[in-house]
């Protein structure tokens, strides 16, 4: 058994519904946001603002997205099974089919050796929880692979950074030696775009944990009180984890 599997199964994260996602170590008492819900404080720049503004209004704009949080959720689990080396029977529309064609093609000429997927990762003083796609052994390294179903945003860096923070410490804080530290983060970009040949996008992302830091201390700051305390989770319900979540928040990052 990996060592950090081992950790969380011996540690149960639980999460809490609501307007914020929350996560804790099972006993711990420490409640944490989710990373997407931490990377609302940044936004996601001029392109996705003027996308919104195109849309017409906001519930059109609404409906534009939960159609696309619904195409990653699928092209997600899709992914996962043909990487577990599930046999897939497509049964949707081009839109997801050709999704599903890039992520082949980056198969064949990566050839990477999947370690784990769908892995939820929290962990006692860090300010935030979330859960990575793919982690892989790629030309020798270890590579976190996020899948993403529309174009790259700068916020995808600090996704992937956070999620590097959160694997690397608790690699820190198991028997598990540094050759399970991750090495390189990438955006696996699909897109139904392509006419004669599926192109995926593998665009390596940047580490960088002081920018996160601000955007974790803006977070707390934006959703404080007026006397300054720290948000809570509101919802008085704890909910076992099992490691997949949900088309909700953590597939907000996948839009467009």
């Amino acid at each position: 058994m990996h060592p950090v599997t081992k950790f969380l199964q011996t540690n149960q994260i639980v999460n809490k519904e609501g307007y914020t996602r929350w996560y804790s170590i099972a006993g711990s008492k420490q409640w944490v946001p989710s990373v997407t819900s931490i990377l609302s404080a940044a936004g996601k720049g001029e392109y996705f603002d003027k996308w919104l503004a195109n849309q017409g209004s906001w519930d059109n704009a609404c409906k534009v997205r939960d159609e696309a949080a619904q195409r990653g959720t699928i092209v997600h689990e899709i992914s996962e099974d043909l990487l577990n080396g599930e046999e897939v029977i497509l049964d949707a529309g081009p839109e997801i089919i050709k999704r599903v064609m890039c992520l082949e093609q980056w198969y064949n000429d990566y050839q990477p050796e999947v370690i784990m997927q769908e892995i939820m990762l929290a962990f006692p003083g860090v300010r935030f929880a979330g859960r990575f796609d793919i982690l892989a052994r790629i030309d020798g390294k270890n590579v976190l692979i996020d899948i993403k179903t529309g174009g790259h945003y700068k916020t995808h860096d600090l996704q992937a950074t956070m999620y590097k923070i959160l694997w690397d410490t608790i690699v820190e804080h198991t028997e598990a030696g540094s050759e399970y530290m991750i090495d390189e983060m990438y955006g696996l970009y699909l897109n139904d775009k392509w006419k004669k040949k599926p192109n995926p996008t593998f665009k390596q992302l940047k580490f960088l944990p002081n920018v996160v830091e601000g955007v974790v201390d803006l977070w707390h700051w934006l959703n404080s009180d007026y006397r300054g305390n720290s948000p809570r989770p509101k919802e008085s319900m704890k909910l076992p984890h099992n490691f997949k979540l949900g088309v909700e928040q953590e597939e907000l990052e996948n839009l467009l």
